[in-house]
């Protein structure tokens, strides 16, 4: 079974992929081709993974005019036409997306070759990559029950969104055993506060700043982001100099954690976030009470807006404006879900509804099972 996978640009359109692929190659024994832009961060992440790895010139499908937006519609037409060669040179029996721009040449080369096209929707709202391309994909996998209003219902699957592995097995590590191997202190509340990978300056300041009534609370983990830690441990060295020994011991910045991440968010009480599609669902299936400060759009809409109100309606986060986030609002949400259990276990409860932790084996089985492999899951007889 050959199947060619694509997504890219950031972490959160390529962890999926790289999941699905890794669990397609372990289950089905099927050979993988993975299909990236050339200026990715899956060129990267893929080899690294052990993938096969072949690249295309993409281009970035903005709203909104600028210098970068035209030389990027510039390289689609050129992506497009190394798809097709790829698709023609690789013959895949299925080809899967999981977002970014990348993925709208790969999936028009499916289309072109009538080769099936399984399309994977992260976000609850959908992408203009995801909206171009739903058309022509045979079946589109959900990772939220709210996305089947942007699709035609008989293609739709919900499946939930693939976790790492990494997640899925620090489930067996106790919260405490977590903050142990952190060498955190294992009795003490912590706060876990990132803003992913590039990190969150307005998240930082506020953290900073709110340090004095949080310490007094829990332990911080604070994860600033590389490119941010130099001026974020300025900031938050001038509000510790006020502190004793006892609370400044408290609190831990890095820049990054990377092998970590999965301890982390299990050692956590609370976790203060970002509202990306991947975090969401890690949280989901750990169970962990969260604070989400959703992305603010840079133009139109945002999707971490329209993800972090679908958990809050679901009462499964707490979520707070951006532009609302000050040190007091950050601290007082902080001491209630710290001093109210009930109000955590209602959370859990509500997180749990939405987990979906075997959303990887679900997607690799309606992959395979557009190639004529996998057997037909009853839950999926009618579907795509």
């Amino acid at each position: 079974m050959r199947i060619l996978v694509s997504g890219g640009g950031t972490g959160g359109h390529i962890y999926p992929a790289l999941a699905v692929a890794t669990q397609l190659q372990r289950t089905f024994q099927a050979e993988i081709l993975y299909l990236g832009s050339d200026d990715g961060l899956e060129a990267e992440l893929a080899p690294a993974a052990g993938l096969p790895f072949v690249t295309v010139k993409a281009g970035k499908l903005a709203r909104y005019v600028s210098w970068r937006t035209v030389t990027g519609l510039a390289r689609v037409p050129v992506g497009i036409v190394q798809a097709i060669g790829v698709v023609r040179r690789f013959r895949p029996q299925v080809v899967f997306t999981s977002g970014g721009y990348v993925a709208v040449p790969a999936g028009l080369a499916a289309w072109l070759h009538r080769v099936p096209l399984l399309m994977h929707q992260q976000d609850v709202p959908a992408n203009l990559s995801n909206r171009l391309l739903a058309p022509l994909a045979t079946c589109i996998s959900l990772a939220f029950e709210d996305s089947r209003v942007y699709f035609p219902a008989r293609k739709t699957l919900h499946v939930g969104n693939p976790v790492r592995q990494a997640i899925l097995d620090v489930r067996q590590v106790s919260v405490e055993q977590a903050r142990q191997q952190l060498g955190l202190d294992p009795r003490c509340p912590l706060l876990l506060v990132t803003g992913g990978s590039q990190g969150a300056r307005h998240l930082n300041q506020v953290t900073c700043r709110a340090l004095p009534a949080l310490l007094e609370r829990c332990q911080v983990l604070h994860i600033s982001g590389k490119k941010l830690f130099q001026e974020t441990e300025t900031l938050a060295r001038r509000t510790l100099a006020a502190l004793t020994e006892e609370l400044r011991g408290r609190y831990r910045l890095v820049p990054y954690l990377d092998a970590e991440m999965a301890l982390a968010l299990q050692a956590a009480d609370v976790v203060v976030c970002r509202a990306g599609a991947a975090t969401l669902s890690e949280l989901a299936v750990l169970g962990k009470p969260s604070i989400l400060v959703p992305l603010p759009p840079a133009i139109g809409s945002s999707p971490q807006e329209a993800n972090a109100a679908m958990f809050g309606r679901r009462r499964a986060a707490l979520v707070v404006r951006n532009d609302d986030l000050t040190p007091q609002v950050l601290a007082g949400h902080v001491e209630t879900l710290l001093t109210s259990p009930t109000y955590r276990e209602a959370m859990v409860r509500a997180l749990s509804a939405l987990a979906r932790p075997d959303a990887t084996e679900a997607i690799a089985e309606a992959v395979a099972r557009l190639a004529g492999v996998a057997p037909t899951r009853e839950e999926q007889a009618s579907l795509c």
